[in-house]
This record gives C-alpha cells, sequence and structure tokens, in this order.
C-alpha cells in the first residue's frame, strides 16, 4: 500500500474520531441544558441577571412587595386588645418558655436561612416566634421581619427589646393585628401543632390573609408525652384546609426542602412506633424513631438530638415542610398596592 493511501486512511480515522468527539460534547450540552432548563430559566437584562426556579417563579416575584426598605406592616384600623386563649392554655406556654424550652430555643432557625436562599421575600412574619430569636435571625438576615407570639412573658423575658421596637406583639394565629396582603411570606417553626383543633381553622385564615404569596412551615409530625402536641393531622389534611382558606402547595419547593429516607443511607430500622391524628377528622398517621444525628436550631443552643421521626407511608423525616402559595394573580397584586 503507497504511503499516500496510508495517509489518507489515517487522516479518515483521525476525522471520524475528531467527528465523534464533538458529537458527544454537543450531545452531553444539549442534554444539560435541557436539565438545566427543566429546573431553573437565566433571566437576563441590562442591569442584572437572576435564576428563576419552579419554586420561585417570575409570578411569584410579581405579587410581593418591595424587597427593599422597612417600613412596618400596616395593622388593622382599630387596634382593640388583642384576642388571647384562655388562661388555662396560656400558662402552658408561659411555664414552657420559662422552665421547659432550652434558652436560645429557634426551631426555625434550622431552615430559615435556606428559605431566604430558595424564595424570594423580604417583608415576613414570624408566627409564634417564642422568644423572638427567628426574628433576630430574620433581620440578620437582611429582612424586614416581625413577629407575633401569644406568651407575653417569653416576650418580655427574651425580647423586650424587640417589643419596644414594635418588631413583636402578643396576640394569638386566630386574629392577626393586620391588614391583608402585609408580607411576602408568613413563616413558622413547629408552631401549628400546639393549637387546639376549635381554632384552626381560624389560625389557617389568618395566616393566610396577611400572607402576599408564601407560607412556609414546619410541624411537628410526632406525639409527645407532655400533650402540648393538640392538633396533629396527617399531611393531607393540613393540605386540604391550607387550600379551605385559598392557598396551594408549592410541590417543587417542597420536594427541595423535605428530607426522605432516600437521603439516609442505610435507613435505620423504625422504633417507637405512633400513630396520632384523629380516625374522625382527617384519619390518623404511623410514624416511628429511628437513629440519625440531628441538630435542632442554633449552633449555641447544642441541642443535639440522635433521633428523629419519620412518616411509614412516604418516608418523610423531620422536619416535617408545609409550603404553600396564596392563590392571587398580578392584577389583585397591583389593586392591593
Amino acid at each position: 500500500m503507497s504511503k499516500n493511501v496510508l495517509m489518507s486512511a489515517h487522516f479518515l480515522i483521525v476525522l471520524n474520531i475528531l467527528g465523534f468527539a464533538m458529537f458527544c460534547v454537543l450531545y452531553l450540552n444539549s442534554h444539560r441544558l435541557h436539565n438545566d432548563m427543566h429546573y431553573s430559566l437565566q433571566v437576563s437584562d441590562n442591569s442584572n441577571s437572576y435564576q428563576i426556579y419552579a419554586w420561585d417563579t417570575e409570578e411569584d416575584r410579581q405579587l410581593i412587595g418591595p424587597q427593599h426598605g422597612f417600613e412596618p406592616p400596616v395593622y388593622t384600623e382599630r387596634q382593640p386588645p388583642p384576642i388571647l386563649e384562655s388562661a388555662k392554655y396560656t400558662n402552658v406556654y408561659d411555664r414552657a418558655w420559662t422552665h421547659d424550652y432550652p434558652r436560645l430555643s429557634c426551631w426555625g432557625c434550622q431552615f430559615y436561612g435556606k428559605l431566604a436562599e430558595l424564595v424570594s421575600f423580604h417583608t415576613v412574619l414570624d408566627a409564634g416566634t417564642g422568644n423572638g430569636m427567628g426574628v433576630r435571625m430574620l433581620r440578620g438576615l437582611g429582612k424586614n421581619a416581625y413577629g407575633i407570639e401569644l406568651s407575653e412573658i417569653a416576650l418580655k423575658q427574651d425580647a423586650n427589646d424587640l417589643l419596644n421596637k414594635n418588631w413583636v406583639r402578643q396576640c394569638s394565629l386566630r386574629k392577626l393585628p393586620y391588614a391583608d396582603n402585609q408580607f411576602d411570606a408568613v413563616l413558622s417553626a413547629d408552631v401549628l401543632e400546639h393549637l387546639t383543633p376549635d381554632i384552626a381553622d381560624a389560625a389557617v385564615s389568618e395566616l393566610v390573609r396577611v400572607s402576599r404569596r408564601h407560607i412556609l412551615m414546619s410541624i411537628s409530625l410526632k406525639s409527645v408525652t407532655d400533650g402540648k402536641h393538640t392538633l396533629l393531622r396527617p399531611r393531607s389534611w393540613w393540605h386540604a384546609i391550607f387550600k379551605k382558606h385559598g392557598a396551594e402547595v408549592n410541590r417543587p419547593l417542597l420536594r427541595a426542602l423535605q428530607l426522605t429516607n432516600k437521603s439516609v443511607y442505610p435507613v435505620p430500622s423504625p422504633t417507637q412506633c405512633q400513630y396520632p391524628g384523629n380516625a374522625k377528622d382527617g384519619g390518623v398517621y404511623a410514624c416511628c424513631s429511628i437513629q440519625n444525628v440531628w441538630l435542632v436550631g442554633l449552633a449555641a443552643q447544642q441541642n443535639v438530638r440522635n433521633f428523629r421521626y419519620i412518616t411509614l407511608a412516604n418516608g418523610e423525616i423531620e422536619p416535617w415542610y408545609f409550603v404553600f402559595r396564596k392563590i392571587r394573580n398580578a392584577s389583585n397584586a397591583l389593586l392591593d398596592g
């Protein structure tokens, strides 16, 4: 075989290799672009660029307020004395904050920062703020944060400075002192399970009413021996009651936040199973303890637990997240101002 023929053959082989390599690069890039577009979209203008995600869409951002400044929320025109619960009920939480809960307790501090990374919001309410640590954290993140709490003792003991600035107020969840659509997001951390069933509708209605768009929270899924968890219900029950009052599940955000047994390997054997709920009101569900170390709240709190609870039906591991969007549209938002 002549030298020229050999060179031509080698040249063709090299071309084929290069062509195949280019095909692979183009295919991988197109596949990656398809995946990226599935989860997010890059939006650019002359001044900046930002990501839009399925859980934080352009519509979501049109429905929230200005993302700067620290103007206080609008309160209801007339501010009567706050509606409170019975002395017996209130005393339970006065004692909890003075004797039972560790100082610096902040259940929301384990995920409020993550929410601030994932979701656009600025003016925010911490519903059931307790000692005010959630408000302090959100303010530290640059948010225009406010809080409400039933226990006056908790506020005066640990958040008197926030009271003086009117950043926190004493009231019940079932009658909030704010006008409609005042907060980009309403946050709450392990609070709603403490409601009594007779005020659940009123409390959920109020949380939705004062939100512009987002309601983002954790709710405990397990029963406790002190009896404080008076409203334990399956996920479907919570989704239904929020839908009843005008909020829909933000499923992409729920998938992004909620830890499941797919994230733990090997999955520890469940023990100490319990069946909370109410057979006549939403049904019961099974949850069990698994060995899985986690830090509850702030690092300074040093609340390290070796076990956490998991739902048997779908393997959801505490914290048990519930995330909703208030059903609104841009034209209504403009009318709200």
